[in-house]
């Protein structure tokens, strides 16, 4: 077992397989862990449902070791969300009108969507945006084709699926806000706390 272990140490290329007792929880972690929590909170007064997963997922990954950096991944998370949704939608409308697409021919469609959407983001240098662009798309696609409990599969409509894409937005847009906030307002209170 020993010797597995130790392979599999050696694959991964972890050198040392010790914890450093040194360690001690940073800034950026007790920022991202407060995010977190903001969003929760945010869902929890709004009671926008869902919007507590994808806003929340959103402020992990978007913030940042620094205020630009974070800046400029939400920036990148919302327009891949744009553009994802945006593909998410004509999925649907292909959906509502191609035969035997709820029969299994999403199969194709979906992919063939991922493909076209991860042409348009590299065609204009938004590589960046691709992952979160194709998740935006995969979300929409099986809210229609799986039934995840949304609004879509009680009206498979173009309609329902625009306001299900535009909530997906504004949750995103929450997480990328609170993020960015959070990121900041640490150096803004130590500068103001500093003046004084």
């Amino acid at each position: 077992m020993k010797r597995i272990f130790s392979h599999i140490i050696n694959l991964t290329g972890m050198t040392d397989t010790h914890f450093d007792p040194q360690y001690r929880i940073g800034m950026r972690v007790v920022k991202t862990v407060a995010a977190v929590m903001v969003c929760l909170l945010i869902s929890l007064l709004t009671h926008f449902g869902i919007s507590m997963l994808i806003s929340s997922i959103t402020a992990l990954v978007t913030l940042r070791g620094t205020q630009g950096e974070t800046l400029s991944s939400g920036v990148f998370r919302l327009i891949g969300t744009i553009v994802g949704g945006f593909f998410g939608m004509l999925v649907v409308i292909i959906g509502l009108y191609l035969p035997y697409y709820s029969d299994g021919l999403f199969v194709l469609v979906i992919p063939l969507m991922l493909l076209i959407d991860l042409y348009v983001c590299n065609l204009l240098k938004l590589q960046d945006s691709c992952q979160i662009s194709c998740v935006v798309i995969l979300i929409v696609t099986a809210n229609v084709n799986l039934g995840a409990g949304s609004i879509i599969i009680q009206d498979p409509s173009i309609g329902s699926a625009f306001v299900f894409t535009l909530s997906r937005l504004r949750d995103t847009l929450i997480g990328v806000v609170v993020a960015t906030i959070m990121n900041i307002a640490p150096y803004k209170i130590s500068e103001m706390l500093k003046k004084q």
